[in-house]
């Protein structure tokens, strides 16, 4: 079956945090290369379970015939399609760039800010809005 453009995922996680800078959240990401639209993210740990959770909340039309951009982070080995799944972080530039303006453009992701959440529900309300933002632009564009 021949792939149709756009079905090429990059994946990456960056960190933030709640309360105090101990207190690391991650923030993990699936941006569509094609059209740099983020399809499906999660906030909690760098481990394996919350990129599980990132696996099923993409949409079901990217389980298959899909391929996976990431960096060499070991919980992509073990939760991606293996004849799927390309290490290297040339293949990450655009989920790499849109972490950077996600930081540009949301207090909360900033590493050394005045700006940061006390409360994780509100934490995570604030990175969606930024990323539903992002979304909103890419469409009207």
């Amino acid at each position: 079956m021949q792939r149709r453009q756009g079905e090429d995922l990059e994946l990456d996680e960056m960190w933030t945090f709640v309360g105090r800078k101990r207190r690391k959240v991650w923030l993990w990401l699936a941006v569509e290369r094609a059209s740099r639209r983020i399809v499906a993210w999660v906030l909690g740990s760098r481990g394996t379970a919350t990129l599980r959770r990132l696996w099923a909340a993409l949409p079901r039309r990217y389980h298959r015939h899909t391929r996976y951009f990431t960096d060499q982070w070991r919980a992509y080995r073990q939760v991606l399609p293996a004849g799927a799944h390309i290490v290297g972080k040339s293949g990450t530039r655009v989920v790499e760039a849109l972490n950077g303006k996600l930081r540009h453009r949301c207090g909360v992701l900033v590493r050394r800010s005045r700006s940061f959440s006390k409360c994780r529900l509100r934490h995570e309300w604030r990175i969606k809005i930024a990323i539903d933002q992002h979304n909103l632009e890419i469409t009207l564009h």
